[in-house]
């Protein structure tokens, strides 16, 4: 990533803005990305687009289905470079917050983070799913950084690595939030999966949340039998329904698909107050993070 990502255009956002926004509508999408064709992809992505998935029409697909506000991950294939990312949080401060994927070798200041603060960023992704595990200790300022403004990491990877990533993080004291129904391995299921397992036995810790997004990653009726021991390990103040949007590396339909997802969820979930738990974005104030519920992100 660019040093210019962190500073060229740079709003000047009032802390409260949130607050001076009109009520916000009680549905939150807390996985999505957005990308246009021509934006720079690493040199290791697993997938190239052929594809606009820009954040306009996210919301606007979001908003068609009863959707009022999203979170936008950095997606792997355009690595560190979270120019656009950032450009779709300064275009819709009341309406998206970000977590981008930064690189241990750029110098972050105390400003450039009051910068990332002030437009929407509100969490760290580290998606190394087919990736190397990444040397922690290369993070470490930064990992202080996140946990000084109570931001969760985001960790996608194969359900088999997290028991050699995940305590790292919880130990620190970090916040983790993990999407995919935690990437378990499908042809194994969830429950006999030793990942799955593992991430169930941290959910003691109060400080994990899983993300039910992506169902067609590990399939739909792998994740629907999963759905139970995830409710009953982590409960609904811990679980997030996300749309996954715009479906990256399937072949899905971008339009179709989405409310899909919706559905998979009111089936999968059939009590309404435990969806509304799930889905929630009410905060108790406009001016404090409030923990990781919909990853933290939407305060």
């Amino acid at each position: 990533m660019r040093r210019r990502s962190f500073t060229a255009g740079a709003l000047a956002l009032a802390a409260n803005a949130a607050c001076a926004a009109e009520p916000k509508p009680a549905w939150i999408d807390a996985h999505t990305h957005v990308f246009v064709r021509g934006l720079a992809l690493a040199a290791n992505a697993r997938y190239a687009p052929d594809y606009d998935a820009s954040w306009q029409t996210l919301l606007d697909l979001a908003a068609k289905n009863g959707v009022g506000q999203a979170v936008i991950l950095q997606p792997s294939f355009l690595g560190f470079d979270n120019g656009y990312l950032f450009e779709a949080l300064r275009a819709e401060p009341n309406r998206l917050r970000g977590v981008p994927w930064v690189s241990p070798s750029i110098k972050i200041g105390p400003d450039d983070w009051e910068e990332l603060a002030r437009i929407g960023v509100r969490g760290l992704r580290f998606p190394i799913y087919g990736l190397p595990t990444p040397q922690w200790s290369y993070y470490s300022d930064m990992l202080a950084e996140a946990l000084k403004r109570d931001w969760p990491i985001h960790l996608y990877v194969e359900s088999k690595r997290l028991p050699a990533n995940l305590p790292n993080l919880l130990d620190g004291g970090h916040k983790v939030v993990i999407p995919h129904f935690g990437m378990f391995d499908r042809t194994l299921g969830p429950m006999r999966d030793p990942g799955f397992e593992f991430m169930l036995e941290k959910a003691s810790t109060r400080r994990l949340w899983v993300v039910l997004s992506g169902a067609y990653r590990v399939g739909p009726e792998r994740a629907r039998a999963a759905v139970p021991p995830l409710l009953s390990s982590f409960g609904p103040e811990r679980l997030m329904w996300a749309s996954d949007w715009p479906h990256t590396d399937t072949g899905l339909n971008r339009v179709t698909t989405y409310p899909q997802t919706l559905r998979w969820f009111e089936d999968w979930v059939p009590d309404e107050a435990t969806r509304r738990t799930m889905r929630s974005t009410r905060r108790r104030n406009c001016t404090a993070s409030e923990g990781v519920r919909s990853g933290g992100l939407m305060g």
